[in-house]
């Protein structure tokens, strides 16, 4: 599995860190999941014509 490392303000990861139990890294990918999968279906209704 590759790894992907990106910045986040002080005040979002104090947010953060007050859900030590979450696992914010699998939230992540999940979150990035979800957005790539709307972007795949907008390029295909885009491919098709439809937008």
């Amino acid at each position: 599995m590759k790894r992907v490392t990106f910045s986040i303000p002080k005040e979002l990861k104090d947010k953060l860190d007050k859900y030590p139990d979450i696992n914010w890294s699998e939230v992540a990918k999940e979150g990035i999941k979800k957005w790539l999968i709307k972007l795949e279906k907008f390029e295909q209704l885009e491919n098709k014509g439809e937008i």
